[in-house]
C-alpha cells in the first residue's frame, strides 16, 4: 500500500517493516532510502524510534534495537511494537551484518535467506545442545517468505546473471549524498580478506579500555600469526542464496550447509514472514574482526534496496498483513544462540593464551613464513651442510656466528635455519626452538624486556600446560597493571628454559637492535646465560660487521655468510622459471642465454641477493636475446629509459624524487622528501593526503635510489655505481682516442661516456661511502686516462688533454675525498707521489680510509714493497694498526701472498704475528688458506 499523493503517509500506509541490530546497520538503511518520511506519533507502550522512508514505492518503516542490547530478546521487543504501529505491514526485512562459513562465503560478501527443500531460509539450533550420533536439534525457524518475495528474488538472481549487480550504484548514490556516511565506508581496496585455519584460535589481547577499541579498529588479529591464514585467489563481491544458522556446528549437522551465522536477530521465530540479509563482516570462527562492518552493513542495505526495486507495490497488497498471520508473537528468546559473539567467546582459547598475550604481543611468525617463501629451492644447503652448522647442532652450548655484509641473504639463511630444526625437532616435546627477528624500524617492540619475553613466550607456549612460573608472574603483575622488570623475566625464562633437554635460540639482524641503552648487550647476555642452564642451550646470530657486535662473539665458533655462486644462480634460475615468463620464452629460443644470465649476474654482485634481484628485473622489459645480452654488458645504464617509460603520473613522480635528492644540500630523510613532494603551489597547508609513500618513490625511480636503514635516509646511492662502470667497460680499455675524429665517434657510441666522465665525481662527494667499484676503475691506468680526456676535453679538442694521468690525479681533480691523497697513492703504488707527499711533512700517515685502512696497509695489500719501505722508514706508521675487519698490513700481506712485503713487515721486529681479526684468522692461517706457500712457510718458521 502506497500513499496517495499530495498527502504525508498515515501508519497504515506502511507496508515493509526493516529491522536493524546496530547503529551502523541503521545508519546504512537510512542511507538507501530515496525519500525520507516525517516521523509519525507511536503509542505509549511502543518505544521504538523509527526512520520512516521509501524505496521503488514501498513505504518503509525502519527501527533499530535500543543501544547496548542485542541478542533475541530486544529483536522481539522491536518486531512486537513495530506490527502494532504499523499494522499493514505485510513483510519484513532482517538486514545487517553477520559472520560468514567458509569456504564459499567470504568478506563482504551478502548472504540472503532462501528456503532449501527440508528448511527455510532461517533455522535456529539449540545452542551447543548435540543429540546422538553429534546432530543437534532444530529449536525453531523463521517462516517461509511472502511467495512475492521469493519471485523478486529469483527475477534478481536473473538479472544479476545477465547484468551484474547494482549494488555499487546504491553505494556510490548513498555516498554523494551522505558525505558523513561516505567517509566510514573504506577505500576500494583497503580491506584485506583475512580466513585463519580452522584449527587455529585467535590469540586473545590484554589491552584495556580505550587501548583495546583503538586497536581493534586498527587491525583485525593484530596478534594472530599470519602465517596460519588460508591463501586464496581474490575475487569480486559475491550474493549467496541459501540457509543461515546460529551455530557453527551445524556445518557438521546440517545436509544443507548454511552460509552465515544470523547476529543478534534470530528472535524474530515461528512466522515472521521475512527475508534475511546479512552482509559479511567476519568468519565464524574465534577470530575477532570489526573493521569489516561498516562495508558489510552497507552492501546488505544496497542488496535490499535492490530486492525492493524488483518487488511490485501492487502484488505486496495482496499479501496478508504480518498482523493477520501473527496470531501472537511469542517468540522464545532464551532458546535461541543469539549473538555471534556469544559463539566465538566459546570458541576463544582460555587463560593461558590471555596470559603468553600479555606476556608480549609480538610474534615471529608471519615474518618466518615469509622470509622461508622468498627461499629458492636448494639455496642455504651450503650452510646446512657445513661443518661448523653439522658441530653447532649436535652440540651442546654451542654459539654460532654469521656476520655478513648487507644483502648477502642472512635473513633467508636465518629462516632456513629455523626450517631446518623446527622440522627436525618437530617430534621431541622436550627439545624447544626460539627465534627472534630484530629489525631496526620496529623499534618500540626491540626493548630488550620485549625480546626476552618473546623467547620466554615460545618456550613456555610450547609446554602441554603453562608453566606455573609465567602464571605467577601475570598473578603478581595483572591486577596492579604493572609490568614485570628484566630481571623477574630472565628469572621466569631460567625457570622455563630448565625444564627442557635442549633450547635453541636463534636470532636474526643483532645489528638492527642497537640502541644507546646498549639492549643488544643486555639480551646477549641473557641468552648467553641460558648456556650455563641445566638446557645448555645453542645460539645462532647473524649480523653485519659491527665490532661491538662481533667482539661479543669473539670466543665463538664463526662462519662468514656471503651469496655463494650457486646460490645466485639458483635464485636467478628460480625467479625467471617461476615469474619471468617472456625472459623465459628468449631462453628457449636461446638455451644458451640463461647460463649467460647466470654467470653474468653472479660473478657482478659480488655476495649481494639484493644486487642480483635489482640487476634481474632490470632483464623483465627486454623483448629480445640480444637485447638481454646486450642488457647484461650494462644493468643500470638504462635506468632512465625505464623511468621514462612509466605512466605519465609515475614519470613526473620519479622526475622530482629526483630533482629533489640531486640539489638537496643534505641527504633527506624519507619523511623529509615525502613532505617536499606534496607541497602544492599556492597552498596554506600540506595535505597529509597528498604524501607519496616511500615504497612508491623508491620503485618508480628504478633502482637509481635506495634507503640507507639504518638511518633513514634516502640516497641517490647508484648514479655513482653506475658512472664508473660505464667508465670501466671494456670499450674504453684501449685508453685514449689517438684523434678528435676517433674521440667523437667514441661520444657517439657511448652516450653516457662525456656525463659519467665529468660528473662521477660530483656525485661520489655526495655519497658517505663509494661504491667497490670506484677503487677499481681509479687502479686502471687505460680506463682513467680515457676517463680523463672525456673530462678535460673542450671544444672537441681531445688532443689537449693531460696525459698519463693516474687515478691519483684524476681522483683529486674531481674532489673525491673517500680517502687521503696518501692513501690513493699508496693503494697505487705510486711511489714518486708517496714520497714527494711525505716530503711535505703534511701527510697524514696513519690516515684511515673507510674500511679503516692506513696508507701503509693498502700499499702492503697491494704488494707495494717500494711505498711500503717508504711509509716504514718515516717511523710514524702504526704497523700492527687493525682496520674494521680486524686485519693488520701483516694480515692484508699474507693473506695476498706478498712475500718481501711481509719479510720487511716482520724484520721490523714489531709486527704482531699471531694477531687475529674479526674471524680469528692469525696471518698464518689467511695465507695457508689461500695457498701461499711462501709466506707461510716464512710466518712459521719466525713462530718456531
Amino acid at each position: 500500500m502506497t500513499s496517495t499523493p499530495g498527502r504525508n503517509p498515515t501508519h497504515n500506509d506502511y507496508t515493509v517493516g526493516w529491522v536493524s541490530t546496530l547503529p551502523l546497520e541503521l545508519a546504512a538503511a537510512t542511507a538507501m532510502l530515496e525519500e525520507r518520511h516525517v516521523s509519525l506519533s507511536t503509542p505509549p507502550s511502543d518505544t521504538n524510534t523509527y526512520t520512516l522512508g521509501s524505496i521503488g514505492g514501498h513505504n518503509i518503516a525502519i527501527a533499530c534495537l535500543p543501544m547496548g542490547k542485542t541478542g533475541n530478546n530486544p529483536a522481539a521487543t522491536v518486531a512486537t511494537q513495530m506490527i502494532r504501529t504499523f499494522p499493514f505491514i505485510r513483510f519484513g526485512l532482517m538486514v545487517g551484518i553477520g559472520a560468514g562459513i567458509p569456504p564459499k562465503v567470504r568478506l563482504g560478501d551478502v548472504v540472503v535467506s532462501t528456503p532449501t527443500d527440508k528448511y527455510p531460509g532461517v533455522v535456529q539450533w539449540d545452542f551447543g545442545k548435540a543429540e546422538d550420533g553429534g546432530k543437534f536439534e532444530r529449536k525453531g525457524a523463521l517462516d517461509n517468505p511472502p511467495t512475492t518475495l521469493l519471485t523478486a528474488l529469483t527475477h534478481l538472481k536473473t538479472e544479476h546473471a545477465l547484468n551484474g549487480s547494482r549494488i555499487p550504484d546504491y553505494l556510490a548514490e548513498a555516498e554523494k549524498k551522505y558525505p558523513i556516511f561516505a567517509a566510514t565506508l573504506p577505500r576500494p581496496g583497503s580491506l584485506q580478506d583475512v580466513l585463519f585455519k580452522a584449527s587455529y584460535s585467535h590469540i586473545v589481547k590484554s589491552a584495556t579500555g580505550d587501548e583495546e577499541e583503538e586497536e581493534e579498529e586498527e587491525a583485525s588479529c593484530p596478534s594472530c600469526d599470519k602465517a596460519m591464514t588460508v591463501d586464496r585467489k581474490p575475487r569480486a563481491m559475491t550474493v549467496h542464496y541459501g540457509l543461515i544458522a546460529s551455530e557453527t556446528k551445524l556445518k557438521k549437522a546440517l545436509e544443507n550447509q548454511p552460509l552465515c551465522l544470523d547476529i543478534g536477530a534470530a528472535g524474530l521465530m515461528d512466522s515472521f514472514p521475512c527475508i534475511v540479509v546479512r552482509g559479511i563482516c567476519d568468519y565464524a570462527d574465534s577470530h575477532k574482526n570489526k573493521v569489516w562492518q561498516n562495508n558489510a552493513a552497507a552492501v546488505a542495505a544496497a542488496f535490499a534496496k535492490e530486492l525492493l526495486n524488483h518487488v511490485q507495490p501492487r502484488d505486496v497488497k495482496e499479501e496478508r498483513t504480518v498482523k493477520d498471520i501473527l496470531h501472537q508473537v511469542g517468540i522464545d528468546i532464551q532458546k535461541a544462540s543469539g549473538y555471534v559473539e556469544a559463539v566465538k567467546a566459546h570458541l576463544d582459547k582460555k587463560e593461558d593464551l590471555e596470559i603468553l598475550e600479555w606476556l608480549t604481543k609480538v610474534n615471529y611468525g608471519q615474518q618466518q613464513s615469509d622470509y622461508l617463501n622468498q627461499r629458492q629451492p636448494g639455496t642455504g644447503q651450503w650452510l646446512l651442510n657445513s661443518d661448523e652448522f653439522k658441530t653447532w647442532v649436535e652440540g651442546d652450548r654451542q654459539t654460532l656466528f654469521c656476520p655478513g655484509i648487507p644483502g648477502s641473504g642472512k635473513t633467508i639463511l636465518t629462516s632456513i635455519v629455523i626450517d631446518k630444526l623446527t622440522t627436525g625437532f618437530n617430534d621431541n616435546d622436550n627439545i624447544v626452538i626460539a627465534y627472534l627477528y630484530c629489525n631496526f624500524r620496529r623499534k618500540d617492540e626491540q626493548k630488550a624486556e620485549n625480546l626476552i619475553a618473546s623467547v620466554l613466550k615460545q618456550l613456555a607456549q610450547s609446554r602441554p600446560s603453562l608453566p606455573e612460573s609465567v602464571k605467577s608472574l601475570h598473578d603478581k603483575h595483572k591486577n596492579k597493571r604493572t609490568e614485570p622488570s628484566f630481571g623477574e623475566i630472565s628469572q621466569a625464562l631460567q625457570s622455563v628454559a630448565s625444564v627442557y633437554s635442549r633450547v635453541f635460540v636463534v636470532v636474526d639482524a643483532l645489528d638492527e637492535c642497537q640502541a644507546s641503552d646498549g639492549r643488544h648487550s643486555r639480551v646477549l647476555s641473557e641468552i648467553f646465560a641460558l648456556q650455563a642452564n641445566k638446557c645448555g642451550a645453542n645460539i645462532f646470530a647473524t649480523s653485519r660487521f659491527i665490532p661491538e657486535i662481533t667482539t661479543e662473539f669473539a670466543r665463538s665458533v664463526q662462519l662468514e655468510i656471503r651469496a655463494s655462486d650457486e646460490d645466485v644462480k639458483g635464485y636467478i634460475e628460480g625467479h625467471i622459471n617461476r615469474d619471468m615468463p617472456r625472459l623465459r620464452t628468449h631462453i628457449d629460443e636461446c638455451p644458451k642465454l640463461m647460463e649467460e644470465i647466470r654467470i653474468g649476474i653472479s660473478s657482478a654482485v659480488q655476495g649481494m641477493f639484493l644486487l642480483a634481484q635489482i640487476y634481474l628485473s632490470s632483464l623483465n622489459d627486454k623483448t629480445t636475446p640480444k637485447k638481454v645480452r646486450d642488457a647484461l654488458a650494462g644493468f643500470q645504464e638504462q635506468a632512465m629509459e625505464r623511468i621514462r617509460g612509466q605512466e605519465q603520473g609515475l614519470w613526473d613522480l620519479a622526475k622530482r624524487a629526483l630533482t629533489w635528492i640531486t640539489c638537496a644540500t643534505r641527504p633527506l630523510t624519507t619523511m623529509e622528501l615525502r613532505h617536499a613532494l606534496a607541497v602544492e603551489e599556492n597552498a596554506a597547508e600540506l595535505d597529509k593526503c597528498n604524501l607519496p609513500q616511500i615504497e612508491l618513490i623508491v620503485s618508480v625511480c628504478a633502482g637509481l635510489v635506495t634507503v640507507d636503514e639504518a638511518s633513514d635516509i634516502i640516497r641517490l646511492s647508484d648514479i655513482t655505481k653506475i658512472c664508473v662502470t660505464y667508465l670501466s667497460f671494456n670499450v674504453f680499455e684501449s685508453g685514449m682516442c689517438q684523434s678528435n675524429h676517433e674521440f667523437k665517434e667514441r661520444l657517439q657510441s657511448n652516450p653516457l661516456y662525456d656525463y659519467a666522465a665529468r660528473n662521477w665525481g660530483h656525485h661520489a662527494r655526495k655519497s658517505s661511502r663509494l661504491p667497490e667499484v670506484v677503487e677499481g676503475f681509479l687502479m686502471c691506468q687505460a680506463t682513467v686516462e680515457a676517463a680523463s680526456q672525456a673530462f678535460h676535453t673542450t671544444n672537441g679538442h681531445s688532443q689537449l688533454v693531460p696525459k698519463q694521468t693516474t687515478g691519483l690525479h684524476l681522483a683529486a681533480s674531481l674532489g673525491v675525498h673517500e680517502a687521503t691523497p696518501l692513501s690513493w697513492a699508496a693503494r697505487g703504488g705510486h711511489e714518486a707521489v708517496v714520497e714527494l707527499l711525505l716530503a711535505t711533512d703534511q701527510a697524514e700517515v696513519d690516515s684511515k680510509d673507510r674500511h679503516g685502512q692506513t696508507p701503509l696497509s693498502r700499499a702492503a695489500k697491494g704488494g707495494h714493497e717500494a711505498v711500503v719501505k717508504l711509509l716504514l722508514a718515516t717511523g710514524q706508521a702504526e704497523i700492527n694498526s687493525k682496520d674494521r675487519y680486524g686485519q693488520t698490513p701483516l694480515s692484508r700481506a699474507a693473506d695476498c701472498g706478498h712475500e718481501s712485503v711481509v719479510r720487511l713487515l716482520l724484520e721490523t721486529g714489531q709486527a704482531e704475528v699471531d694477531s687475529k681479526d674479526i674471524l680469528g684468522r692469525t696471518p698464518l692461517s689467511l695465507a695457508a688458506g689461500k695457498g701461499h706457500e711462501a709466506v707461510a712457510k716464512l710466518l712459521r718458521e719466525l713462530d718456531e
